[in-house]
């Protein structure tokens, strides 16, 4: 790409601005399950069984799933005055923000399989929007930046406002949800989003391919099946799958390793968030220089070996004989020196694998990579639902019969070792 091609700094913030446009999924990811399915001591009431929920959680991200691909082969093939991407963001985003704020509105107030089935619809609803927001957002990437230096500044300014997602939904949300509860936390949240959707739709530019580069010609399995064919995305795709089902089930489960294990507030979730983004937010720069000096596939191979060790600590929270807000607090400090990699890479993985798929299919077709990775890993999401259901409801989730939730991180942990030993052999050092 020429030195004028380059995406002004304040452009290239607005683009990573964007990555909030998803901010309403952190709170559906970490709290619905506690709300419709609350432990004892929380004071809420049970809207729905905990099975049921898993299920529905399971269901929600199957249509996320299953949309992936479908999105990103019909946003590859799409030629607008607009582009092919944004129509795609403003109408999806439409779809989420309904769709996440409604979900906090329960018809009935008690345990219910009402509830189970609006939640169902809703989640349907939601993770379909998302996908069709999100996906094109990513597929900007590769078309935006050309450069291997290009894509790691655009996924950096990607993963900082990504710990500005984590300070929103780790920190700031469950003090909002003591003061405002969980729908008024929600139109918050969505008004923040919307703001970063307009960002991006208003102030990036997109690159108007040839009719030739788009991939008009192939249809839906045709595509599917040269992008399971390439075997770079394949030894990246796995690993970042198993790693999607680890951290979504220590998502879901930190509410109760709080309330339960610990004993204590809700709002002290944030105490695992807050030093995680903080020593997050200081060594992005430092990971920024490594990526480009030791290389891509070695900085993410070390952040997946290392966070192991924070998943693991989760699982004796309140046995250690300390106090538990320090042993939170500790934890978080550990999970954020090895966290930035896991969030800054990802795009930048696949931008390089599209690069590959250009040479071999002479066409660009960057979001259908997104779906495909879409697919696996929001299955992957949904199957952590289900699990994390499971371990609870069979195990124990109240105090003095916690088994469940510490489960939950022994199994999140021991998981992340099959995905280091498949990644060591993605074959791009760089």
């Amino acid at each position: 790409m020429m030195e004028g091609d380059k995406l002004s700094n304040i452009k290239a913030l607005l683009y990573g601005y964007g990555n909030l446009m998803g901010i309403g999924s952190a709170l559906i990811v970490q709290w619905l399950l506690y709300y419709y399915c609350p432990p004892k001591e929380s004071g809420l009431s049970p809207l729905a069984p905990m099975v049921a929920m898993g299920t529905v959680i399971l269901f929600g991200r199957i249509i996320d799933a299953v949309s992936d691909p479908l999105i990103g082969y019909w946003s590859d093939r799409t030629v607008t005055r607009w582009g092919r991407r944004k129509p795609f963001i403003v109408i999806g985003f439409i779809l989420m923000a309904l769709s996440q704020i409604l979900i906090w509105i329960p018809i009935v107030h008690y345990e219910s399989i009402i509830n189970v089935l609006y939640a169902a619809v809703l989640l349907g609803i939601f993770w379909f929007g998302y996908t069709a927001a999100i996906a094109p957002y990513l597929a900007l990437l590769p078309e935006i930046a050309t450069s291997t230096e290009e894509r790691v500044r655009l996924s950096a300014f990607q993963a900082f406002f990504s710990q500005i997602s984590l300070v929103i939904s780790g920190v700031i949300v469950p003090i909002l949800l003591g003061i405002l509860g969980f729908l008024n936390t929600s139109v918050v949240l969505t008004i923040i989003a919307t703001t970063s959707m307009l960002a991006v739709v208003l102030a990036i530019k997109e690159r108007i391919k040839s009719r030739e580069k788009i991939a008009t010609t192939m249809n839906l399995v045709e595509a599917v099946k040269a992008t399971a064919m390439n075997k770079v995305f394949i030894y990246y795709l796995v690993p970042t799958a198993i790693l999607v089902l680890s951290t979504t089930m220590l998502q879901m489960a930190l509410p109760y390793a709080v309330t339960v294990s610990a004993g204590l507030e809700k709002e002290n979730v944030s105490l695992f968030y807050f030093p995680l983004i903080i020593v997050s937010v200081v060594t992005l720069p430092i990971y920024k220089k490594l990526a480009v000096k030791m290389g891509k596939k070695k900085l993410y191979l070390l952040g997946m070996s290392m966070f192991i060790i924070p998943t693991l600590m989760l699982a004796l929270t309140g046995t250690i004989p300390i106090d538990p807000r320090i042993y939170l607090l500790t934890i978080g400090v550990i999970a954020g020196l090895f966290v930035t990699p896991l969030l800054m890479l990802p795009n930048a993985f696949i931008a390089d694998i599209t690069d590959i798929d250009e040479e071999k299919t002479g066409y660009r077709r960057e979001a259908i990579y997104f779906g495909t990775q879409g697919l696996i890993t929001k299955t992957m999401a949904g199957l952590a639902g289900v699990l994390t259901s499971m371990l609870l409801q069979f195990l124990g989730y109240s105090q003095g019969a916690d088994l469940g939730i510490r489960a939950v991180y022994i199994f999140g942990g021991l998981i992340l070792l099959p995905a280091i030993l498949i990644f060591r052999k993605y074959p791009l050092t760089k």
